[in-house]
């Protein structure tokens, strides 16, 4: 006897910068569609979208070359480089491009100081932050590296000065964040001139722990990293099947319409006679 296609279950993961990225992505587009930028297609399959004087622009990249699937840009002019450049790779929880979209909307409609101008801090800010949150200098990479205190996320900032140029190509990048078991991990970038309020959205974005739902089979969850938890939402079809079972068991109430069961009669009464009709 052939064996049954196992049907994925839905789990709660957490947190969530472990899920798998297999998760709709629509929501980071929506964000942006939503606040009324445009959006379009090329024939490969790629998807962007454009804010409305051209200022700032969201790629979603599935059939690109490289493991780089979001870009995200913004600059003053829409005939100039951009001024800044954000990117997620391809195993990128969705979820974590979509609060930072949805941060790029609000931060949009606030006018041009919004969403440019440039960072103050180069990261400093950022960085006294999370070692405000229990996060540790790590001196063991050539960067200023800071580890989140279960040592899954890895933020590794650059002391240096950065060509501008060489940024926005992708060469290089102020920050690289690292995320997940080293084997297995994701990264996500930002460059020099990211505002800081945007860097600190991009920030809670990455670390953000709350749950995400997936739907999971067995072998999907025997390669989630061992920090991860899965929380079944409903019961699985095994469950669910005996659940059923058991009500289909369960005494039913009889019906409003049924007649009652006549009582016994005692032993030794006799029934009571059935009335005669007289004659007519």
């Amino acid at each position: 006897m052939p064996n049954s296609r196992e049907e994925p279950r839905e789990y709660q993961i957490a947190p969530r910068y472990l899920a798998h990225p297999e998760a709709d992505g629509s929501a980071a587009v929506e964000a942006l569609a939503n606040a009324g930028w445009a959006r379009s297609h090329d024939r490969a399959g790629n998807t962007f979208v454009t804010a409305p004087d051209l200022t700032a622009r969201l790629a979603h990249r599935p059939e690109a070359d490289g493991p780089v699937l979001w870009k995200i840009s913004a600059g003053p002019d829409a005939f100039a480089p951009p001024e800044w450049l954000v990117t997620f790779d391809h195993l990128t929880p969705p979820e974590v491009v979509a609060d930072f979209t949805a941060a790029l909307a609000d931060a949009y409609a606030r006018g041009l100081d919004g969403y440019l101008g440039g960072s103050r801090s180069r990261g400093t800010e950022t960085a006294l932050e999370l070692l405000d949150r229990g996060w540790t200098l790590d001196p063991s990479t050539p960067f200023l590296s800071y580890r989140s205190p279960d040592r899954l996320v890895r933020f590794h900032f650059r002391d240096k000065p950065l060509p501008h140029s060489a940024e926005m190509a992708g060469d290089t990048e102020r920050l690289l964040v690292e995320v997940g078991p080293a084997r297995s991990c994701w990264y996500a970038t930002a460059s020099s001139h990211l505002p800081d309020h945007l860097l600190r959205s991009f920030t809670e974005a990455v670390t953000d722990p709350v749950p995400v739902r997936r739907p999971m089979r067995r072998i999907d969850l025997e390669h989630l990293p061992a920090a991860a938890t899965a929380t079944p939402i409903a019961p699985s079809p095994l469950e669910a099947a005996r659940i059923s079972a058991a009500t289909s068991r369960s005494p039913s109430a009889p019906s409003p319409n049924r007649t009652p069961p006549s009582a016994p009669v005692p032993l030794g009464a006799s029934a009571a006679p059935t009335p005669r009709r007289s004659p007519p």
